[in-house]
């Protein structure tokens, strides 16, 4: 009889952990989060080496996919970083941007203009991307995507019409 109310309680117990946890898990990870975006927009900020920006481009796209405002310190750097003259910091960039879920009239028209005038290829790719993070919003897009996911029709191993006909999709919510 005692061990049975012993272990009663002992469930409580960790019952009441448990959901106390479940409750408290986003304030208690919501710290970590916004020392991570501090420590990338640093590194995005000060670091010379490309591989370091590369990343924490990367990294505050992922988080900014979590929660926006954990990018918001690091969007005028993101901007910034669409016009450095390393292809995959660009790329990265521009990615990293349309994961951050800007409004259209802010980011679209820099995305299309990497899409349609940048010369490496993996800007365009990113820029790709970019817009289908995006989702519905990056609908004025689709005249550009869809003229060069046309252009790029003949080749099938192309990266560049992939990654468009992924943005059409996600933006369109229909297969192209």
């Amino acid at each position: 009889m005692v061990t049975a109310r012993f272990v009663k309680a002992m469930c409580a117990v960790a019952l009441f952990n448990g959901a106390l946890f479940l409750c408290l898990k986003e304030e208690a990870l919501a710290g970590e989060k916004d020392d991570l975006a501090k420590k990338y927009t640093e590194e995005l900020r000060k670091s010379k080496d490309v591989k370091v920006r590369v990343n924490a481009l990367q990294e505050l796209g992922n988080l900014a996919q979590i929660k926006k405002s954990l990018a918001k310190d690091a969007m005028p750097d993101i901007y910034k970083a669409l016009e450095d003259k390393d292809a995959g910091v660009r790329a990265a960039a521009a990615e990293a941007l349309g994961k951050t879920d800007p409004e259209y009239k802010d980011a679209g028209a820099v995305l299309v203009k990497l899409l349609k005038d940048d010369k490496e290829e993996s800007v365009k790719i990113g820029a790709a991307k970019g817009l289908a993070a995006m989702g519905a919003t990056a609908k004025d897009a689709l005249p550009a995507l869809r003229e060069i996911a046309n252009a790029n029709k003949a080749d099938k191993k192309s990266k560049l019409g992939a990654a468009v006909k992924t943005a059409v999709t996600s933006i369109s919510g229909a297969k192209k």
